[in-house]
């Protein structure tokens, strides 16, 4: 259930083929344990029960995964994988046999973590059972004749060849534990289970990076940010996660509070979902209608920057080469009134994870309404109910851009695959196949492209620019089925006391790694 502030406050008490990655130096600060307990907060509902490494739908619980359980590698700031556990890791000539080393790290039970954890890490991430977050992304592994070579080398195989693979070995839900018992976790993170509160975490002193300066490590949830900031305020808390713009800017410049923020942490987009929005003249009405600036100033207040209509910018893999999309109320009106849809009825759907959907929604519909279409606020969807037609708030988290474009492939099969179970004859289907052509700015993108077919190429081919080339491609065809209106940034709000937390874009191995972190 979720912590009203009151009771909030009183339970705080107080790539390329990547052959060869090299090995990361172990370092960090001693330990000391007069250290007070660091305490921070997430947005969720709690309580909240042992941490486990593979079920991270939320934030809190990637976070909390990440202090009991390492991943062989970590995507960094620009999302492109870097050594973690495994010292070094690499493929043979087809992309479908990958060597992995592991560096010497030793658990929480006090022995080295093995090939054989990693193994069964995976088997139980694979199980159906499980219901592992990182299931998909581990389906093309064999894991009958994936083997241990020793202690602390294994050989992957693989179903296909895969050139992006270390990508997914960085990705959350991938936590190598003992024995690959996810319930009763024994990891090599920098942080153990400990005690009858599973929301408490005690230090690993053994953990491979040096151990953490405070001996407990407690995590709070609220779904109320406000209590979140207020709770920071009033010092009940060291670390907030996920502040709203507002409350970063009541934050700036007051004495003993600071805010790190990460720029490009979220593109938030509108999706072109149904018939309201089907013929490409309204698609493009909205692309040039919609004033990006205004949004960004008053909805994000400047902590942001506008979108191109492509998925993360900023990060590894993303086409540089992309002009802004300039506003043009003057043409989008004549694309209106040309596909015969002046005063039509465009429904704006909610995104039910992202609040500041609902202000945005505001400008939006006085955008729509200048070229001539006419709003019509819906409430988010409920969770199974099926997707309401017309435009669609959604906001995603910053991840390698090949992961989001195999995520975007599943979705569209998925989606295949219920309408066909319902009968549904849809022309083209919704995995790719038929998209009409159409020209961008910065390049063509024809019938022939499929999203499947590019996705394929890139993962297959050892050639680093026919990598890029085809993803390229497949992050233009999908330029005209969404308007991407904002690149966000992510806030933490901390004490400033506090040192070693970085900006740090969402899932990177320095995003809420409070073994790093100490006071004073």
């Amino acid at each position: 259930m979720s912590l009203s502030r009151r009771a909030f406050l009183r339970a705080t008490g107080a790539a390329a083929a990547l052959a060869g990655i090299p090995a990361l130096a172990a370092c960090g600060a001693p330990a000391d344990a007069a250290e007070p307990r660091l305490t921070v907060a997430f947005a969720g509902t709690g309580p909240l029960g042992t941490p486990d490494p593979h079920l991270v739908w939320r934030p809190v619980d990637r976070a909390r995964a990440a202090a009991v359980a390492d991943t062989l590698l970590v995507w960094g700031q620009d999302m492109r994988p870097e050594p973690h556990l495994a010292a070094s890791v690499g493929p043979d000539r087809t992309g479908t046999r990958w060597r992995v080393r592991l560096r010497e790290a030793i658990a929480h039970d006090g022995r080295p973590i093995t090939a054989a954890d990693v193994l069964a890490s995976w088997r139980r991430i694979l199980a159906p059972a499980t219901g592992a977050t990182a299931a998909p992304l581990l389906s093309h592994v064999d894991l009958s004749a994936s083997r241990a070579l020793s202690a602390t080398e294994l050989e992957i195989v693989l179903d296909t060849p895969d050139f992006l693979f270390p990508l997914v070995l960085g990705a959350p839900g991938t936590g190598i534990v003992r024995d690959g018992r996810g319930d009763a976790p024994v990891g090599t993170g920098g942080f153990r289970t400990a005690g009858d509160d599973p929301a408490v975490l005690a230090r690993h002193d053994a953990h491979w990076l040096g151990a953490a300066p405070s001996a407990e490590l407690a995590f709070l949830v609220d779904d109320a940010e406000e209590n979140r900031y207020q709770s920071l305020l009033d010092g009940h808390v060291a670390w907030v996660h996920d502040l709203f713009p507002h409350s970063v800017r009541r934050i700036l410049g007051r004495t003993g509070t600071r805010v790190v923020s990460a720029p490009g942490s979220a593109t938030r987009f509108l999706d072109f979902v149904g018939e309201p929005l089907a013929d490409p003249r309204l698609r493009e009405a909205v692309r040039i209608g919609i004033g990006r600036d205004e949004l960004v100033r008053t909805v994000l207040l400047d902590l942001g920057s506008p979108g191109d209509d492509l998925f993360g910018p900023g990060l590894d893999r993303h086409p540089d080469d992309l002009p802004p999309v300039a506003r043009d109320v003057v043409r989008a009106r004549e694309l209106v009134t040309a596909a015969g849809a002046d005063g039509a009825t465009v429904p704006l759907v909610l995104d039910p994870f992202d609040p500041l959907s609902q202000p945005a929604a505001t400008i939006v519909g006085e955008q729509l309404e200048a070229i001539g279409l006419r709003p019509e606020p819906h409430e988010a969807d409920a969770p199974d109910a099926d997707p309401t037609p017309g435009l669609r708030f959604r906001r995603v988290p910053a991840n390698p851009i090949p992961l989001h474009l195999r995520a975007t492939a599943r979705d569209r099969a998925a989606g295949a695959d219920a309408e066909a179970g319902a009968g549904d004859a849809r022309a083209g289907g919704t995995d790719g196949v038929g998209f009409a052509s159409h020209t961008g700015e910065a390049g063509t993108v024809d019938a022939a492209d499929d999203l499947g077919r590019l996705l394929t190429t890139a993962a297959g081919t050892p050639d680093e620019r026919a990598r890029d080339e085809a993803l390229r491609r497949a992050q233009l065809l999908l330029r005209p089925e969404a308007t991407a209106w904002s690149v966000g940034d992510e806030h933490v709000g901390i004490s400033a006391d506090l040192t070693g937390v970085e900006p740090a874009r969402p899932d990177t191995g320095t995003w809420a790694r409070f073994h790093r972190v100490r006071w004073g």
